[in-house]
């Protein structure tokens, strides 16, 4: 083979080389089918009716809150779900916040058992928040 012969073939298997990678690299196609709302099988409801009842632990000396029992009803609540509870003061910012898991006693009763390390003062407290399932509870 010449060498003006082998200077035309390099660039030609150059550019199959490209096609060839080109080719190998293209993306399938994606098809993505979607639903109307409300026609698959599960349900979800924009408010749940959960209640809360909070009491407050205090320290030894009484004036830390070093933890909370929260107390749930309602019908949509379920043991083993995540709470969190934020103590707040009079600006609206978080003191504290922590997260525990429902929990059920012998008697039917759904509670989650918080502790603060370390405790808040009762003169910074204003207010307490309750989150169930990403939904705030009233309590």
């Amino acid at each position: 083979m010449r060498r003006s012969n082998k200077k035309r073939l390099i660039p030609l298997v150059f550019a199959l080389v490209l096609t060839m990678v080109g080719a190998a690299l293209a993306v399938p196609t994606i098809s993505v089918n979607l639903q109307n709302l409300g026609a698959g099988d599960k349900t979800f409801s924009p408010s749940l009716d959960v209640n809360a009842h909070v009491n407050f632990k205090l320290g030894a000396d009484g004036t830390d809150v070093t933890g909370v029992m929260v107390y749930l009803t309602g019908n949509d609540v379920e043991t083993g779900a995540t709470v969190y509870v934020h103590l707040i003061d009079t600006n609206g910012n978080d003191l504290a916040s922590e997260g525990g898991t429902v929990q059920q006693d012998a008697s039917g009763n759904y509670y989650v058992d918080i502790s603060f390390n370390p405790g808040v003062s009762i003169d910074q407290l204003n207010g307490v928040k309750v989150i169930y399932k990403g939904k705030e509870i009233k309590s």
